[in-house]
């Protein structure tokens, strides 16, 4: 089983909309690591840290979003898996840590 590290932003009608609590139960569900936040601009990003077939459905509930949103497009692109001790705050996420909403806008 590959393990791989994606960096993600979600484009669309994505605050506001429990969102966040939708991808934290969506990652939280498959048994994936790592973050989500709100950004200024009005968009939603995070890192998702998984197994690769288990990121693939996560991907794909991105895309679906929660009942209320609208998501026009879901950027998806891998970063290198965190290093042990590596990074700070909501950025430390391991695989072995459960998915954070980060709250506030960044």
């Amino acid at each position: 089983m590959s393990i791989k590290r994606y960096a993600f932003t979600v484009h669309g009608q994505v605050q506001g909309v429990f969102f966040r609590d939708f991808t934290q139960q969506s990652a939280n569900d498959l048994s994936i690591s790592g973050f989500v936040l709100n950004r200024k601009n009005g968009n939603v990003s995070g890192e998702a840290e998984g197994s690769t077939d288990r990121l693939e459905r996560f991907r794909e509930k991105l895309n679906e979003g929660s009942p209320a949103s609208t998501v026009y497009n879901v950027e998806w692109d891998e970063v290198e898996l965190r290093k042990e001790d590596e990074g700070q705050g909501f950025m430390k996420s391991k695989s072995s840590e459960r998915f954070s909403v980060v709250r506030g806008k960044y």
